[in-house]
């Protein structure tokens, strides 16, 4: 390898790197505003899809995983329900995989397919704790974590129209930024 094939690679590695800590931080600061879900949800699963475009799937899911602790810390995501943080995560992170693995056919196909991966997990989920409440254990006593309904309601329907909006959003930042669709 040549000293400036070299030198070239290793400016793109440390650039992306840089890229990707900058994304994580904007992934940490976008709950943290304070918006509703309404707003939040479709920046942070634009941000998700974009992530995936300019850095790859991988820090995609390290900035989809830390999204929903900064949603907790900024009152976006209530504290009853902060068993839904790993979920969340996950959810974040299917919408991500799914999207990188198809874009290269048709990046609206991708974008539908992640949404209904997230949106199909968070409901299987929610479904699931709902009929099977987690018990914490204080001390010797079990509690039983009971999710509010409106609090269910919020992590079904309304994550697959954020995550359509959101990459809906991304889409049309890409045609202003003229990032050539892959077809």
């Amino acid at each position: 390898m040549s000293v400036s094939t070299w030198t070239s690679t290793r400016t793109i590695r440390i650039t992306r790197g840089l890229l990707t800590l900058a994304l994580v931080g904007l992934g940490m600061m976008i709950p943290r505003v304070g918006l509703p879900q309404a707003i939040t949800g479709p920046m942070v699963n634009a941000m998700l899809i974009a992530i995936v475009e300019t850095t790859g799937v991988g820090a995609a899911v390290l900035v989809g995983l830390s999204t929903p602790l900064s949603a907790l810390g900024s009152g976006v995501l209530p504290l009853p329900m902060m068993v839904m943080i790993p979920f969340i995560g996950i959810g974040n992170a299917l919408l991500s995989i799914v999207y990188g693995a198809l874009k290269g056919r048709n990046r609206w196909l991708a974008l539908v397919a992640g949404a209904v991966c997230k949106f199909a997990w968070l409901y299987g989920v929610t479904a699931w704790l709902v009929a099977r409440p987690l018990a914490v254990a204080i001390g010797e006593t079990q509690i039983a974590v009971q999710l509010p309904a409106a609090l269910v309601g919020m992590m079904q329907w309304p994550q697959l129209l954020t995550a359509l909006a959101g990459g809906v959003l991304a889409m049309g930042l890409f045609k202003v930024a003229r990032i050539p669709a892959e077809q």
